[in-house]
């Protein structure tokens, strides 16, 4: 395959395109503890340490 062939096949880069936004972070129920932060025994959520989210 001749060299400027092959550089043809590699799509250039675009610097005009726009940046997403941002991902904001979300907070998840605990699944083990459904989000009190407490086990079945009463103690802390292990899964969570305690803060009923993920």
């Amino acid at each position: 395959m001749p060299s400027d062939t092959h550089q043809e096949a590699i799509p250039s880069r675009d610097d005009t395109q726009e940046v997403p936004p941002p991902i904001s972070p979300q907070k998840w129920r605990c699944c083990h503890c459904g989000g009190g932060g407490l086990d079945s025994y009463g103690d802390t959520c292990r899964h969570c340490d305690g803060l009923g989210f993920c």
